[in-house]
C-alpha cells in the first residue's frame, strides 16, 4: 500500500516489540523530547535488541506480496456498475468488522441523547456497512443491498479517497483480512478487479 509497519514518514517516535516491553526510537527533537519526561525509559540491551529483531522479522514474514492497487484504482473508477460486483459481495456478512477494526475507516452518526438540562448533540462510531447508516429520512436508502455497501466501501478506499487526495484510505495493516469471519480478503477483490 505503499508504507509499511516500518515506514519512519512523519513520525516522531518508532517503537518496536521486544517481548514484554517496547523499543522505543526517536526520530526528531520532538521525539526526543517526549521519551526525556518518563521515569521507565533505559538503555534497551543485546536482549531487547535480539527479541525486537525476531518481532519483526515475524511481521516481515506475515506481509503479503505486492497487491495492485494502481491497477484496481484505475479499474474501479469505471467498475461502478460491472457485473463484478454481483459476485464479488456475497461473502460479505455486513459486520462491519472491517471498519471498525480499520485505522483509515471514520464514519460516524448524530444523534441526540436527553440530558437533565434538556439535550446534548453526540457523535456515535458507525459504519457504511451497515443498513440504516444510510437510511434517509423519507425512507430511501441509496445503499439498500450489501453489495451497494460492499461496493462503497471498496470504492471509497481505492477510488474516491484516491481521486480527492491522491492515495489510497488503507495503511495495509491486514485486520479486515485476519479478522473478517467470512473470509473475504480485500487483496483478493482489487486482485479481481485489477484484471477487469
Amino acid at each position: 500500500m505503499g508504507g509499511g509497519p516500518f515506514d519512519e514518514t512523519g513520525s516522531d517516535l518508532m517503537f518496536a516489540e521486544a517481548g514484554e516491553a517496547y523499543l522505543v526510537r526517536p526520530l526528531s527533537a520532538k521525539g526526543e523530547k517526549l521519551l526525556c519526561g518518563f521515569d521507565a525509559v533505559r538503555e534497551a540491551g543485546d536482549a531487547d535488541l535480539a527479541a525486537a529483531r525476531e518481532a519483526e522479522a515475524r511481521a516481515v514474514g506475515r506481509m503479503a506480496g505486492d497487491v495492485p492497487v494502481d491497477a484496481a484504482a484505475s479499474k474501479l473508477a469505471g467498475a461502478f456498475d460491472d457485473a463484478t460486483w454481483d459476485d464479488i459481495h456475497r461473502k460479505c456478512l455486513g459486520c462491519a468488522v472491517c471498519t471498525y477494526l480499520c485505522p483509515t475507516c471514520h464514519c460516524f452518526d448524530i444523534g441526540d441523547e436527553a440530558t437533565r438540562a434538556g439535550g446534548e448533540r453526540v457523535r456515535n462510531w458507525d459504519s457504511c456497512m451497515f443498513p440504516l447508516f444510510t437510511l434517509h429520512a423519507s425512507g430511501h436508502n441509496p445503499r439498500p443491498s450489501r453489495k451497494e455497501r460492499f461496493r462503497q466501501r471498496i470504492m471509497h478506499k481505492f477510488n474516491y479517497f484516491v481521486e480527492n487526495n491522491g492515495r489510497v484510505a488503507c495503511v495495509g495493516c491486514g485486520r479486515c483480512v485476519e479478522n473478517c469471519p467470512a473470509n473475504l480478503d480485500v487483496r483478493k477483490v482489487l486482485e479481481t478487479f485489477a484484471a477487469l
